[in-house]
């Protein structure tokens, strides 16, 4: 097996192990908007369902995506 063919094999695991967490993640995302649709179409969109409480909950996914596309973009220059 030569250099290359093992620098390879080494960088396709690596990348087929975020496979199962990727394929994971999507199955959630997927059921998360299938849910969301089902209820629109029970409930109608929400009217004053929400409290701030709840935006902020909503938000937190949001903003550790946010920093950690940032931190990945700009690496650690802290």
């Amino acid at each position: 097996m030569s250099e290359a063919t093992a620098t390879e094999e080494k960088a396709r695991k690596a990348w087929r192990s975020m496979l199962v967490p990727m394929v994971g993640s999507a199955a959630v995302l997927v059921t998360m908007v299938v849910n969301v649709l089902n209820t629109h179409k029970k409930h109608g969109w929400p009217k004053r369902a929400f409290k701030a409480s709840d935006y902020f909950l909503m938000s937190i996914p949001l903003v550790i995506l946010a920093m950690t596309i940032e931190e990945e973009v700009n690496g650690d220059e802290a």
